[in-house]
């Protein structure tokens, strides 16, 4: 792992040497706070999104594009396409096509500090938008997993405090080594864990995916029959969850519980037909015109309202979706178009 992030960071920096955006440091890796940014006149901002056919990034494009509309600046976009080496090139790209600030959803987070350090050398402040930061990056906007954890928690609780005796509990995990992952974890079992009458009986990795999160709730079902409850920290996970418990003959009419967590309308539809109870949403689109309004507070030299200064962090707030408020939750979606 650690050859892998090495040899990333290698090849971003050769990428963005070769193209010129990263000449004329006297030191790289320029601290964000000793740059003097340059606000150009038109104004651009450049996206380097992680990939559009997702749902969720192409929401979290329009969130930047909208902003931009609105505020009468020209949004260039590049699509990484899950691909490292598009993060980097296009990044380069980006950079050298006259933008006043870059927003990046990292593919490969290792791969930003020999961005960032082009991108100052060019007088543009770096936002990182999600996943996950390294380096001197001037503002990390994700949403308050940690948060959503302890919210997943309580929604668990809720429904299973008329049942007596101890309740038991499986976790999905995100892949290892995921920030986000053990943040939405640590989260829902710092919560769980005030509660004398619940234990979490079971924590497997479902690698994020469908197929994953089936494997996980089949094998933590199987070990443990009596279980009352599955929190899966994405929405793909939980939709393997709930193939899962159709399978074991379990339901949620029954008195099962399954959180996820994302808002992705695959599992919306599921909380719609009783097959997932909640699930935490986030909000891409929101956080795109977030990205926006960040990158000219950090242009203008303004207050950029972190949540946490010295990390230069922003964290967006998460909603817990369930039966209730499901179709309110979907006509507000809707707005954003």
């Amino acid at each position: 792992m650690k050859a892998r992030r090495v040899l990333i960071a290698s090849i971003a920096a050769a990428a963005l040497a070769l193209t010129g955006c990263a000449s004329g440091a006297d030191e790289p890796g320029t601290s964000g706070a000793q740059v003097t940014f340059e606000k150009k006149n038109p104004l651009k901002i450049g996206y380097s999104t992680y990939d559009l056919q997702s749902p969720y990034w192409q929401a979290y494009t329009k969130g930047i594009k909208d902003e931009g509309a609105a505020q009468k600046i020209e949004i260039v976009v590049a699509d990484q396409k899950s691909s490292e080496q598009n993060q980097v090139s296009g990044s380069a790209d980006l950079i050298n096509q006259g933008i006043s600030a870059l927003i990046i959803t990292p593919v490969q987070p290792p791969a930003l500090p020999a961005t960032i350090t082009a991108a100052h050398n060019a007088k543009i402040p770096i936002i990182v938008a999600d996943i996950g930061a390294e380096g001197d990056y001037d503002a990390f906007i994700l949403s308050d997993n940690r948060a959503g954890g302890a919210l997943a928690a309580k929604e668990i609780e809720s429904k299973l405090a008329a049942k007596s005796g101890t309740k038991k509990v499986g976790v999905i995990e995100l892949h290892s080594g995921s920030a986000v992952g053990d943040d939405r974890v640590g989260g829902f079992k710092d919560e769980i864990a005030k509660n004398k009458d619940f234990e979490i009986v079971a924590s497997l990795d479902g690698n994020d995916t469908v197929e994953g999160g089936f494997k996980a709730a089949q094998d933590m079902l199987a070990a443990n029959p009596d279980l009352d409850a599955i929190y899966a920290a994405n929405d793909p996970s939980a939709q393997g969850a709930a193939r899962a418990l159709q399978a074991a003959g379990k339901s949620l009419s029954s008195g099962f519980v399954l959180v996820g967590f994302n808002g992705d309308d695959p599992s919306l539809d599921l909380i719609k037909s009783g097959e997932q109870s909640a699930t935490i949403a986030q909000d891409p689109y929101g956080q795109g015109r977030l990205a926006v309004k960040t990158a000219i507070a950090l242009l203008d030299g303004k207050d950029a309202g972190f949540s946490n200064a010295e990390k230069r962090v922003i964290e967006f707030p998460v909603t817990v979706v369930n039966s209730d408020n499901l179709e309110s939750f979907r006509a507000e979606r809707a707005k954003q178009g």
